[in-house]
């Protein structure tokens, strides 16, 4: 019965990635992915990610409203390539990726016409990316990226990696930090952490394996950027993210040390780039 229901679950989302392609050519995507028409299908095409998983969102906090014309920058812990769906189907953004994602079938071309950004991790290439997210931002375009540079099992917050901030060198940033948790309701434990050798489908297969899953997303207040004193600032974020995503896991029980060993081992990626 299990491996049915899991069948029928990965079935939905393989249409689902297909309609996503459709999408972009009925939402001219592929020409001017900034249109409100574009933003707007992209983050319900990510809530139905989120839904065909089987995740129900509790969010925490206010999720921020940009102001007109200036993009919203988003900064997160990450525990998976599910972080991408969960928080873009919460509010309109764009995303920061490895290059790696733009030759995967059908999701390379999905974020290239959606205007995800690319980075080529250990390459020197954040400083060019630094400035494409203050590009994006003028442009009334929200940004995430995860400054851990890599994910873990969701029991800690590894260091953030300062310069992907340095875009606050280039425009006036507005910041909002997010910690997100998740978890089996019943057992305590995280399936959705995607770490170490993990290969896509076969996370994906013991994602469908639950029928729920909760995660709990926690936006926190929003702050300016403060480039000239940039690596106090980071550790102030990082920490601020770091006592939160401790106090779901203190809330939820969680069991994650059971079955995951620590993630945080490429703490060289001095490109602070996101893993997805």
């Amino acid at each position: 019965m299990m491996l049915l229901r899991q069948s029928i679950a990965a079935a939905r989302l393989f249409l689902h990635v297909l309609a996503g392609i459709v999408l972009l050519v009925l939402t001219g995507a592929l020409w001017n992915n900034k249109s409100s028409l574009v933003k707007r299908t992209k983050q319900w095409w990510l809530g139905g990610i989120v839904q065909l998983l089987g995740i129900d969102v509790e969010v925490h906090g206010e999720v921020p409203q940009p102001e007109p014309g200036r993009g919203l920058l988003y900064v997160s812990n990450h525990i998976s390539w599910v972080d991408i769906p969960l928080i873009g189907g919460l509010t309109q953004l764009n995303f920061l990726s490895k290059a790696e994602v733009r030759g995967w079938p059908l999701i390379g071309k999905l974020a290239e016409g959606t205007g995800t950004l690319f980075i080529q991790r250990g390459s020197g290439d954040a400083g060019r990316v630094a400035k494409a997210i203050a590009d994006y931002l003028d442009e009334g375009r929200s940004v995430l990226f995860f400054p851990e540079g890599t994910t873990s099992d969701g029991s800690s917050v590894g260091r953030f990696h300062k310069r992907l901030f340095q875009a606050g060198q280039h425009t006036a940033v507005q910041m909002c930090p997010i910690a997100i948790h998740y978890c089996v309701p019943a057992s305590g434990d995280n399936p959705v952490a995607f770490i170490d050798d993990d290969e896509f489908t076969h996370h994906l297969w013991r994602v469908l394996r639950h029928r729920k899953i909760q995660a709990r997303v926690q936006f926190l207040p929003l702050r300016s950027l403060e480039p000239t004193a940039l690596e106090h600032f980071v550790a102030q974020v990082q920490g601020e993210v770091a006592a939160s995503v401790a106090d779901h896991h203190r809330q939820a029980g969680t069991n994650t040390n059971t079955q995951w060993p620590d993630a945080s081992t490429p703490a060289a990626r001095e490109d602070g780039a996101a893993s997805f």
